[in-house]
């Protein structure tokens, strides 16, 4: 291999490295959600929400199989694992706040304007939100919490599990590596 051949590796390796320092990954993210089902409180929750964290533009970006939620409910769980289409459920929205990964902060609270996208119909939901920081021994991290409710009838489900209220209660947190 020449000189040129090893330096075009070098830079290759060194942009990758770079780049991908610059995204924060989890597919192991918990979200519950909560309504009524016939007039009965109904929670369904996965460990499957996957988010993104650009560390640039603060956008997060979460998918959730809508498979991966599981109920006290048997029939619930059987309808969402026997449907045959994708039931991908995706949001993203961009956290207003400049500095919540790079230096210690007091719990930031706000509004967060998030786009939800599943099946093909797109709709925007706020979600009140607040990033907690702490020290975690020699590491430094912010914890996003996240809750709010959507209307069942904007997201579809109410075709595909019925006698749900109209409302849906959604809640996840996710903890975030401080940007070094």
């Amino acid at each position: 291999m020449n000189v040129k051949h090893c330096i075009l590796i070098i830079l290759l390796v060194s942009y990758y490295k770079v780049n991908a320092q610059k995204i924060y990954t989890t597919e192991e993210g918990h979200i519950m959600m909560m309504t009524l089902v016939d007039d009965k409180p109904v929670k369904a929750e996965s460990h499957k929400l996957a988010l993104y964290l650009d560390y640039d533009s603060k956008v997060v970006n979460g998918v959730l199989d809508i498979k991966t939620l599981s109920t006290d409910i048997p029939e619930i769980n059987s309808i969402l694992q026997e449907e045959e289409e994708p039931l991908m459920l995706r949001f993203t929205g961009t956290i207003p706040s400049e500095d919540f990964l790079t230096k210690r902060h007091d719990p930031i609270t706000f509004n967060w304007l998030v786009t939800v996208t599943y099946k093909d119909k797109t709709y925007k939901s706020v979600f009140k939100t607040t990033l907690t920081h702490f020290d975690q021994g020699t590491t430094t991290s912010c914890l996003i919490s996240a809750r709010g409710q959507v209307l069942v009838s904007d997201t579809g489900l109410d075709k595909l599990i019925q006698d749900l209220d109209k409302t849906l209660e959604v809640q996840f947190a996710q903890l975030v590596l401080k940007l070094e």
